[in-house]
């Protein structure tokens, strides 16, 4: 007989459901204690009109070995020869626990096996609960999708080969030293184009693997730093002035690539590439990456950087959506800590970090 480790509460105690909020909600137990799961793990009766249904994991399925001899042979193998004699070589991952004489070994590993366990006793190993997110109904995983990045040459020929004048670049010389521009525009490979419209500056997304994911192209006023709104919000991408019909966009954050230069650095993200140049010369203790646009503050955007110190600065009016982001990410493991600066100053909706120091 196999016996789960948790299983629905079979009392009459019902709970309000974390879905339609009804009072129908029935809690998962741990079998052996009798306590009750958090408040997600369970299943509400209203089967036709909600039918919410969340299951912790089963878990590993293991059946007991007794064994002759387990010795270690290497550091991913075991030499074990069971109570019949039969010699096998077991990957570690596979035994899940073990004493001198016996074992217990997946389920997985020995439907491939030549050891008789179909009658032997079983147990199943659960990692913590809590760290799971496991819907009963079957998860079919789609094809991979194949994304489409820059070349190395494309870059190297606008930023080396045939560089242009960009009227962001020549407005921060007005406001800070030009070697201090210089190095940042270097940090961040920024480059001008006449793509689209003249002296644009085009910001490369480009990851921690040197990949070059993207690159936006937008215009700037020389004389207010402000991005050209009118007549037409100017932002366009490379690949389209490029002529790349088949190009699969797959954005990565902006600045990425310089997460490699110091691990210790605490990483700050702000909206904004601008923003992220205009901080790293004033703030260079942190490495400043951008997101490009409020809604790219989620987890596939900043999954690169999950084990780093993150401090966030939101635009004002987004700092009640980042907070929320921020909390659902460090509940898997992130550390995002999200600055109130700007919510708290008397900036319209919109302002951001740069637009602070810019104006102090």
């Amino acid at each position: 007989m196999e016996v789960f480790k948790y299983t629905l509460d079979k009392g009459s105690k019902k709970f309000l459901c974390p879905n339609c909020t009804k009072k129908t909600f029935v809690k998962y137990i741990e079998t052996d204690t009798g306590n009750y799961l958090t408040d997600d793990f369970g299943k509400c009766d209203r089967e036709q009109n909600c039918n919410y249904h969340k299951a912790p994991p089963k878990g590993q399925k293991c059946y007991f070995i007794p064994t002759l001899s387990l010795k270690s042979i290497s550091d991913k193998a075991c030499r074990l020869t069971d109570e019949f004699g039969i010699v096998l070589i077991v990957p570690k991952s596979q035994i899940l626990e073990q004493t001198k004489n016996d074992c217990w070994i997946t389920e997985w590993f020995l439907k491939n096996s030549r050891i008789q366990y179909a009658v032997n006793e079983v147990k199943y190993f659960y990692s913590n609960v809590s760290n799971f997110v496991n819907e009963v109904k079957e998860v079919v995983q789609p094809p991979q999708e194949i994304f489409s990045f820059h070349s190395l040459e494309l870059l190297n020929n606008m930023y080396c080969v045939n560089p242009t004048i960009d009227n962001l670049t020549e407005y921060l010389k007005f406001r800070f030293p030009i070697d201090k521009v210089s190095d940042a525009m270097q940090n961040y490979f920024i480059s001008g184009t006449n793509y689209f419209w003249s002296n644009s500056t085009a910001f490369w997304q480009i990851d921690d693997k040197e990949q070059i994911h993207a690159c936006k192209i937008m215009q700037y006023d020389t004389y207010t730093g402000k991005r050209i709104k009118e007549p037409c919000n100017r932002i366009n991408w490379l690949h389209k002035a490029t002529s790349e019909p088949y190009f699969n966009l797959n954005q990565c954050l902006f600045g990425l690539h310089r997460i490699n230069e110091d691990y210790q650095k605490t990483i700050a993200i702000v909206e904004s590439e601008k923003t992220a140049i205009v901080m790293s010369v004033l703030l260079p203790h942190y490495i400043w990456l951008a997101t490009g646009s409020k809604g790219n503050f989620k987890f596939e955007m900043l999954k690169p950087i999950k084990k780093r110190n993150i401090v966030s600065y939101p635009d004002k009016g987004e700092f009640n959506n980042w907070l929320k982001k921020a909390n659902e990410l460090n509940a898997i493991g992130f550390k995002i800590a999200v600055s109130d600066l700007i919510e708290r100053t008397d900036f319209e909706s919109g302002y951001d970090l740069a637009d602070y120091y810019l104006n102090l």
